[in-house]
């Protein structure tokens, strides 16, 4: 069984940490990334592993610069260093919404591939590329500062032991300038560190539930030595938000070509009067040329396989790959589908000459399920909250 382990490093200080702690990065553009970076520089998105256009154009300007903002921040006094190695319990928002994850290291060896027969099992393949990118960030920067989010099956030993630290005064405690209750614990007293690993144990087998790639950057850079930073959260305090699904390249006239498609594969469009997320599986709503449309594919839903039976899927079968297969696009370029995370909204997939899809989100249950199985997930289906902020914990990798 993997074991919790204590780690050393840094935590962010109290004063200050509303601004110095990141937002769910992948929740912004790459536009409205760089612009919250640029308007405060005591914001670890300053720190954080470039995406968009940057991790490409000039991966190693940008790593170093992530480096020397790192050093910025913590010589100017935004954090503190934790004096002896401890495990973390972190509170997230407030009253009855209130999540609680017990933040420690994992040695990456327990990580296994998809189909591995591994103790903490995975639900996305990864794409080699972006662990390359993490990879160099480990190299260059050095530090893990984004856990990597697990799940498991509710146990009442982890409520009860997490329920014991929190009952003390945190160590830092702020609301976000999103607005997000954020309280940690410093657990150095080893025997309730003990009480800790112990609870984790018993709720037995984890899965990836967040940080996929992060994961396996550790795995590529120090192979079976290294340790994950993790953060580890009882499944119903899970909740699963859908990455929607943007088609371009369609060609014109977009809405005619779409709703014809459609048609001739006897699937019946229904109007919305606007946008709308659909109210529960097998049912999917188009916005195609700033109308919205409601289908339902209920019928053609495959139940017998963890991942086929995902409404991504059925979306990917039933209208994506139809609607591909009739047009190259202009100029003979391929048509090309664009992930679309919940917390964008509605409002990011209606984009001109492009049809946006609005999904259903996969419970929890299901995720499990797949990770057990052995099967994986297409790439960006499920959008995992809460997330763990950047930037409140420093650890040196």
């Amino acid at each position: 069984m993997a074991k919790l382990l204590p780690f050393t490093g840094h935590v962010v200080a109290d004063h200050g940490a509303h601004a110095v702690v990141a937002p769910p990065y992948d929740a912004l553009t790459p536009a409205q990334r760089t612009a919250m970076a640029a308007a405060d520089p005591r914001s670890f998105l300053n720190v954080l592993p470039p995406a968009g256009p940057e991790a490409h154009a000039d991966l190693e300007h940008t790593l170093h610069a992530c480096r020397r903002n790192l050093d910025r921040l913590l010589q100017d006094g935004h954090f503190q260093a934790i004096p002896r190695p401890t495990l973390v319990v972190v509170a997230l928002g407030a009253g009855a919404d209130r999540v609680i994850a017990i933040v420690g290291d994992l040695e990456v060896s327990g990580f296994g591939a998809p189909g591995e027969a591994a103790e903490i099992l995975p639900h996305e393949r990864v794409d080699g590329d972006r662990v390359a990118q993490l990879v160099r960030y480990l190299e260059v920067v050095g530090v893990a500062s984004s856990p990597v989010a697990l799940t498991h099956r509710p146990h009442p030993a982890v409520t009860a032991a997490a329920a014991a630290i929190v009952a003390d005064a945190p160590d830092v405690a702020f609301r976000g300038d999103d607005g997000m209750d954020v309280a940690l614990w410093l657990v150095t007293d080893p025997a309730r560190q003990a009480d800790l690993v112990a609870a984790v144990d018993a709720a037995g087998r984890l899965f990836v539930a967040d940080g996929h790639h992060r994961a396996a950057a550790v795995a590529a850079h120090e192979p079976g030595t290294g340790r994950v930073l993790s953060a580890l959260l009882p499944a119903d305090q899970l909740r699963v938000l859908p990455f929607h699904r943007r088609v371009h390249g369609l060609g014109e006239p977009l809405a005619d070509m779409v709703l014809d498609r459609l048609r001739d594969r006897g699937l019946v469009p229904q109007p919305l009067p606007g946008a709308a997320a659909p109210d529960g599986p097998g049912r999917v709503h188009l916005v195609v040329a700033g109308t919205w449309w409601a289908l339902d594919l209920r019928d053609r839903a495959v139940t017998d396989d963890p991942v086929e039976a995902l409404d991504v899927r059925l979306a990917e079968r039933e209208i994506v790959a139809p609607l591909l297969a009739a047009t190259t696009g202009e100029a003979g370029a391929a048509g090309a589908t664009v992930p679309v995370p919940a917390p964008q909204g509605l409002a990011a997939l209606e984009v001109p000459d492009a049809v946006g899809i609005a999904l259903a989100p996969p419970d929890v249950e299901q995720v499990l399920r797949v990770a057990e199985a052995g099967a994986t997930m297409p790439p960006k289906t499920t959008y995992v909250l809460p997330k763990l902020r950047s930037g409140m914990l420093v650890v040196p990798r």
